[in-house]
């Protein structure tokens, strides 16, 4: 009983992590959408979605602005391709690395990356990441970028890029 109990148990736990070769990346972690948009996660998209970019900005970071018109360039390019998802996810430089105390609240993160997406005119949906969040994911600045491919058994991360990307880097890392 105990081997059934211990196999099953086993066989829970590659399924968990299965999504990525990457285990540091917390896979079924929701990131709460805002201004209308949809909550994220690694494991709820649909089958036909093989390739997912995820970008982690936050409104209080120079790079992060520097790189808005490679990522609008990139999302206007990509916008009709169904099998590609593209997430942008709002958080704020004091969230990253922030102990319980001095964390930013997930409302006020919202609130000022709703101001960025405005000042920008970002069309493209937005999620936000509170402190929590960001350890899930091993975000420790900004921009950091994500691309993952659908292998057979889920998502596997392809690449990672922290700073600034190019519009020619995202097109190049999704080939």
């Amino acid at each position: 009983m105990r081997s059934i109990i211990f196999f099953a148990l086993l066989l829970s736990l590659a399924s968990a992590v299965s999504c990525t070769r990457e285990q540091f990346i917390d896979v079924v972690r929701v990131f709460p959408g805002f201004g209308g948009a949809e909550d994220f996660s690694l494991t709820k998209l649909p089958q036909d979605t093989k390739l997912v970019v995820v970008n982690f900005y936050a409104p209080d970071c120079p790079p992060c602005e520097n790189e808005i018109p490679a990522l609008k360039a990139f999302h206007k390019a990509q916008k009709s391709n169904t099998s590609l998802r593209f997430v942008s996810i709002a958080s704020s430089l004091r969230a990253v690395n922030a102990g319980d105390k001095e964390a930013i609240a997930r409302a006020q993160i919202v609130k000022e990356a709703e101001a960025f997406t405005k000042k920008f005119s970002l069309a493209y949906p937005q999620q936000s990441a509170d402190a929590a969040d960001l350890k899930s994911w091993r975000v420790t600045g900004f921009p950091e970028t994500f691309v993952f491919k659908r292998g057979e058994k889920g998502f596997v991360l392809a690449q990672k890029f922290i700073s600034e990307i190019s519009e020619a880097s995202l097109h190049e890392a999704i080939k």
